[in-house]
């Protein structure tokens, strides 16, 4: 008796709208947009995309409104079903016959464009005593197969301070001794559903039951808020639940991740950024456990897999030794690659493959990665910068990465000996660069460049030398063949010694022009030095300073490009591949044009 009479003391006008859809599920008519749930929705039935298709409703009593938000698109299967069917792209949203937003120079009100992403859309609004709420859609993103447009559900207040007051009777009730008899029985069901799936036991249904209620609550919790809570609250008082979301997480079905993803678009804050984040994790094994791509192309593309490169828009160091193998700092795999002279992978250095989320100092989104991120020895943490050092007979080799640690390895590839650099300065992404090493033959010194500063070691870890860099942190380091080194900032190329004195600017924009944002230094098996830019020139010294010859080696404009030289070829790494070049017939070919012309100019 006492349900109906709650019941009955928010009855209202139903809501309306301009069509509905029907088709093998039913009618997705106005009132499911208010049900609390987002596996359900109106779907409008026009023709066309939604273009021009309304819904509204009626509050119960009047209402002093701040915020209406609402959840675009058929979310019942996550981002499959977003993109198959229609969702709104612009909006207008109105109170009371008012329409709300900003208005253009000209007094008319702009309305709302979204973007084409699955979230809840909140609308600001300041009515003291709101009775009605429309939202027309304007324009809509086609769907890929269905051309129904929906919207999931709407709900009022769902941000702020009258969501509270709205749903305490739910939170009260759940905390009574009925609601944890409930709570108890269902966390039973959960429990035998995630049994069952492990079994192999009616998995699908195991699978739905524990979707549902990560989505849209427990089945006892839905009925009790239809009963207790208004239509446009009904939202913020379904809450996820946890049981069922941890049991998702533990079963990695991947077939469960419209659940989590309905479960993050009804939540706020903490809660809502935790769920995001195992979703992130779910997908990068997912990514994981399909075992990737079989087929990787010559020189790599995107990708984890085995040959793949991954920078994430940062510079990807590359070293070539006396066989023509390049080794590459693959930096998002948190690993290094040796390519043949094929262009296919021949060796990896780094742990496992595995999911990561470590970002030089900091996080970012999980991914499956080509090797774990870690400290233990032979493995890395965004590895920034690979230096060969080479041997009578074979080349060892060094790397540097995000976290400051160096690390050597020996002809065949085994990790030797590792060390931290304590540098204040941390380096950061998105800078082009901001850690370097420079192996120095005739001293036998490693010169380990982290932003404005450099530290000299021997092979051994000891430290012989610090200093600061009196021009900033550089673009590009390489070691010359007379024991000095060169460091590039913008278009100007500075000798330093070993011991930080600084000698004189070597290269400037008289050599190597303007219009170019990120330069590399390299030398090829003479010990001449070579420059790139990033518009595509390399530049080919006689000695330090003085200019050769150049060449353009790309038409199109590279991307925190890193290079090296063997016998006139070039090797760039650009856009998580690696780009080869003939720079020396390039120049031939340009020399012979020129004879050509000269001699046609002379008959």
């Amino acid at each position: 008796m006492l349900t109906l009479l709650l019941a009955a003391s928010f009855a209202h006008a139903k809501p309306l709208a301009s069509s509905v859809a029907e088709d093998t599920a039913g009618k997705h008519t106005a009132d499911l947009a208010l049900d609390g749930l987002l596996s359900t929705g109106w779907a409008e039935g026009g023709v066309g995309h939604g273009d021009g298709a309304w819904w509204e409703f009626d509050l119960a009593t009047p209402t002093r409104l701040e915020v209406v938000s609402f959840w675009g698109g058929n979310l019942s299967d996550g981002k499959k079903s977003f993109r198959e069917y229609a969702r709104p792209k612009l909006v207008r949203v109105y109170v009371d016959g008012v329409q709300q937003g900003d208005k253009d120079d000209e007094g008319n009100f702009k309305g709302f464009r979204l973007q084409d992403e699955m979230k809840r859309i909140d609308i600001p609004v300041d009515v003291p005593a709101a009775k009605k709420v429309r939202i027309e859609v304007v324009e809509s993103f086609e769907g890929f197969v269905f051309a129904d447009c929906y919207l999931s559900e709407v709900a009022v207040n769902f941000t702020e301070g009258e969501r509270g007051r709205a749903v305490e009777k739910v939170d009260a009730w759940r905390a009574s001794k009925e609601g944890a008899k409930l709570l108890e029985k269902h966390e039973t069901d959960v429990v035998e559903a995630f049994t069952k799936h492990k079994a192999d036991e009616d998995e699908n249904e195991a699978l739905d039951f524990l979707m549902a209620a990560a989505a849209d609550g427990p089945i006892y919790l839905r009925k009790k808020v239809t009963s207790l809570v208004p239509e446009g609250y009904r939202a913020a008082a379904i809450v996820p639940d946890d049981k069922a979301m941890e049991a998702i997480l533990k079963l990695k079905d991947p077939n469960g991740i419209p659940g989590l993803e309905m479960a993050a678009l009804r939540s706020i804050g903490k809660q809502q950024k935790q769920i995001r984040e195992n979703i992130e994790i779910f997908y990068a094994y997912q990514e994981l456990k399909s075992g990737g791509r079989r087929n990787i192309q010559a020189w790599g593309e995107a990708g984890w897999e085995v040959g793949a490169l991954r920078s994430f828009g940062e510079p990807m160091a590359v070293e070539i030794d006396r066989f023509g193998q390049l080794y590459v700092g693959d930096t998002g795999n948190n690993r290094v690659q040796m390519f043949g002279q094929e262009g296919l992978s021949a060796k990896q250095w780094g742990a496992k493959p595995d999911i990561a989320n470590v970002w030089f100092d900091g996080k970012r989104t999980w991914y499956a990665s080509g090797s774990a991120a870690g400290e233990d020895q032979g493995s890395f943490v965004n590895p920034v910068d690979v230096e060969l050092i080479p041997g009578k007979e074979a080349d060892r080799f060094a790397t540097l990465d995000a976290t400051g640690r160096v690390q050597i390895f020996d002809e065949e590839g085994r990790p030797l000996i590792g060390w931290s650099v304590r540098i204040d300065h941390k380096m950061q992404p998105k800078v082009g660069g901001e850690g370097y090493l420079a192996w120095v033959p005739q001293k036998k010194q490693l010169v380990v460049f982290i932003g404005p500063e450099a530290a000299v070691f021997t092979l051994d870890s000891e430290e012989v030398a610090r200093w600061k860099v009196k021009d900033g942190t550089p673009n590009a380091v390489e070691a010359g063949k007379d024991g000095k080194v060169y460091l590039g900032f913008g278009s100007n190329v500075v000798q330093y010694g070993t011991d930080g004195f600084r000698f004189a600017t070597v290269i400037d924009d008289t050599i190597l022009g303007e219009g170019f944002e990120d330069v590399d230094l390299t030398k090829d098996e003479a010990g001449r030095l070579w420059a790139l830019t990033d518009t595509g020139w390399v530049f080919n010294f006689k000695k330090p300073g003085k200019l050769d010859w150049k060449v353009k080696v790309s038409d199109i404009a590279l991307q925190r490009p890193r290079f090296a030289v063997s016998q006139g070829m070039v090797f760039i790494t650009d856009r998580d591949r690696i780009v080869k070049a003939d720079a020396l017939q390039i120049r031939t070919d340009e020399q012979d044009a020129k004879k050509a012309e000269g001699a046609k100019g002379k008959e």
